[in-house]
């Protein structure tokens, strides 16, 4: 029986999760995934890797396959599933070298998407076990694009990657979260509340049937669809041997500017944003570090900074009398490290504190210009 022609993005999808492999590789060697999924056992066993055996399991799951009933399945479900042919089908993903056959969504999909063809998109990536500075650093950088408009992407990773997130839903913008399994299947566990955050005005993507469980191979798969989807990259923290480098490596090679935040000299969580600052990257130290790199983009100008309140405010009123570190700060102030910590990092992004040598913060008379 032929293969039915139109079948071919949702039913790849389906035939790789039914390999337990990436099919793209094959897809190109077939002269485009169209081909592959119209191939006879013959070509299938030439060109997926295991030979006869793995073709033939290909020709069974293809047989099984019925578009109609998986489409009803996955809108039960509230999955969207976009072919690459698509016109809701991001632009920029489409570009690179290697675009994913079809997405698949839950959340703000189509929303999110639209949103995204017009907003700067900026993926804000890093390590897995940044410093308390690396996390508010993404989080406050988050906030910052988002209140200039633009649209944050990340893996929903621990870290830096869910610390971006947060920080663009708490300033009230829209975050793409793209995985490395299946739409249900978030990982780590942990960021199943965030997910569903970003659900209710962003979009939790993947290029995996849903229930594929996550696998160390698919994570630099998930890497190039975060650095396609984005106007620029920005490495917040990185080892000398990190995901967050694969992304930026996907970046430079769509052309796609690539800004890391540079680190203490020495420090693991330094090694790899150092490196790339070294190969060229743009500096990162805010928001307008962006804007400058993607001055095509339709950004909106920076809001004034409103007057600082609750701890912020208490924190600010005691810098005014005099600079000082956070111990001193804690004390004068009667709130935890941590609050005065969180609130500091906030002042200093709006502009209304800087930090000094020694780890003393001065109040400064203005906000930074936009």
């Amino acid at each position: 029986m032929k293969p039915r022609a139109r079948e071919w993005p949702l039913g790849l999808a389906w035939m790789a999760h039914a390999l337990g492999r990436d099919l793209q590789r094959a897809a190109r060697v077939a002269g485009g995934p169209e081909a592959l999924w119209g191939a006879s056992a013959a070509q299938l066993a030439a060109w997926l890797a295991g030979g006869p055996e793995v073709a033939e399991r290909a020709v069974a799951a293809r047989a099984a396959f019925r578009a109609a009933d998986a489409r009803e399945a996955l809108a039960s479900r509230g999955i969207v599933h976009l072919p690459c042919a698509s016109p809701a089908y991001p632009s920029r993903l489409r570009a690179i070298f290697d675009p994913p056959f079809g997405l698949f969504g839950t959340g703000a999909t189509m929303a999110a998407l639209q949103a995204s063809e017009t907003a700067p998109v900026v993926g804000i990536v890093g390590s897995r076990r940044p410093t308390g500075a690396g996390r508010r650093f993404a989080a406050h950088l988050a906030a910052g694009l988002v209140e200039r408009g633009a649209v944050v992407v990340s893996g929903l990773a621990r870290g830096i990657d869910a610390a971006a997130h947060e920080g663009a839903l708490d300033a009230g913008g829209i975050t793409v979260a793209v995985l490395g399994s299946g739409v249900d299947r978030v990982h780590p566990r942990r960021h199943l509340a965030l997910a569903q955050r970003i659900g209710c005005e962003g979009a939790v993507l993947s290029e995996y049937w849903p229930g594929t469980e996550p696998a160390p191979w698919r994570f630099p798969a998930r890497n190039r669809i975060v650095a396609g989807l984005s106007d620029a990259v920005v490495v917040v923290e990185a080892a000398a041997r990190s995901g967050a480098l694969i992304t930026a490596d996907f970046a430079m090679e769509n052309g796609t500017p690539v800004l890391a935040v540079p680190g203490w000299p020495g420090a693991d969580m330094s090694a790899g944003c150092n490196a790339l600052l070294r190969a060229g990257a743009a500096l990162c130290e805010g928001p307008d570090d962006v804007v400058a790199e993607v001055s095509q983009a339709a950004w909106v100008d920076a809001p004034v900074p409103a007057a600082a309140t609750g701890a912020a405010a208490t924190v600010l009123a005691v810098l005014g009398r005099a600079p000082a570190g956070v111990d001193r700060l804690a004390a004068d102030c009667g709130l935890p490290h941590a609050q005065v910590a969180v609130a500091l990092a906030a002042l200093e992004m709006d502009g209304l504190v800087a930090r000094e040598d020694g780890g003393v913060f001065r109040a400064v008379s203005r906000a930074r210009g936009g």
